[in-house]
């Protein structure tokens, strides 16, 4: 499974918007995903990429890789450090980078394993061209249809969580279905721990 988290600035408004001065909703976020580590099993292989916009040395990389697919046994306190090193950026290329861990993860694909994606988000498609918006999706939509069936096909579950208010549920929703999977709805943040958790459960 790979962990899919956005980074994006608007990750560091209040939880709560009636305790301004309460925990950021990366904050809850980041302490739901270190939470839902301890119910992976030592095999189950787990990597994290962040997504922003501004990354990378020259600033036009739209994810990071914090660590790679790697079994659990040697990776749980990695990733519990590495999603706990988090904070919130820029803006928000949600479709780019979600058909990027898409092809990534069917060119590493393993048919004796569960396959997945946890995309986590806050917000909607913002990466600085709105004018492109429709088609990036329509394409985003018709890759994953693409590879999730036929008889040459590479299952790669996709588990969208909309996170907070501003996330596009029904977007999320299209995700989800175009690979078989479902969509989570964490529009009340501080739900996130028991979202992950039912995400989870899934593997």
């Amino acid at each position: 499974m790979m962990l899919v988290l956005d980074v994006s600035g608007s990750m560091k408004d209040p939880a709560d918007p009636d305790d301004p001065a309460g925990p950021t909703k990366l904050d809850l976020a980041k302490k739901a995903a270190i939470e839902s580590l301890g119910e992976f099993k030592s095999d189950d292989e787990v990597g994290l990429r962040i997504f922003t916009t501004g990354l990378g040395p020259d600033g036009q990389a739209n994810f990071e890789n914090v660590l790679p697919l790697q079994p659990m046994s040697t990776n749980r306190e990695r990733l519990a450090s590495a999603i706990r090193d988090q904070f919130p950026l820029n803006a928000t290329p949600l479709y780019d980078v979600t058909d990027q861990a898409f092809a990534d993860m069917v060119s590493s694909y393993d048919a004796s394993r569960i396959n997945a994606i946890v995309l986590l988000t806050d917000g909607q498609n913002d990466d600085g061209d709105t004018g492109d918006d429709d088609q990036q999706l329509s394409s985003l939509l018709a890759d994953l249809r693409r590879s999730t069936n036929g008889e040459s096909a590479k299952p790669i579950r996709i588990f969208p969580i909309a996170y907070g208010k501003s996330a596009d549920l029904d977007v999320l929703q299209d995700i989800a279905e175009a690979t078989n999977a479902a969509a989570y709805d964490a529009s009340n943040p501080e739900t996130i721990t028991k979202v992950f958790t039912a995400v989870v459960s899934n593997f």
